[in-house]
């Protein structure tokens, strides 16, 4: 399986393709009434999400212990080593972040 989505159009068209029906510009058919409901039988394009808010909440706790660490080491003296750490976990964090909606500790 791939982690390619695609539109709506995109879907409609390979069902028109699997029918072996040219896809018709402006003209609703039924057949075009039934390619569009088979598209809207299609599991969303969205991926689901994988983890609880709980989940994400305790992930995005432990990055912010290790971002902690890090820095403070960094502070006391620079590592390339830990300056590419700490960007990975800076961008961990913003992806947890997203995944719970934006929220972010105060």
């Amino acid at each position: 399986m791939t982690d390619k989505l695609i539109s709506s159009q995109e879907a409609i068209e390979c069902v028109y393709k699997a029918l072996r029906m040219p896809p018709l510009k402006g003209v609703l058919t039924d057949t075009m009434s039934l390619a569009e409901a088979m598209v809207n039988e299609l599991p969303s394009a969205q991926p689901e999400q994988r983890y609880t808010e709980e989940e994400l909440r305790v992930f995005q706790h432990g990055i912010s212990l290790s971002l902690l660490s890090k820095r403070s080491a960094q502070h006391w003296q620079y590592d390339e080593d830990t300056a590419t750490e700490i960007k990975f976990l800076e961008r961990l964090y913003d992806k947890v972040v997203a995944d719970m909606g934006g929220e972010q500790d105060g």
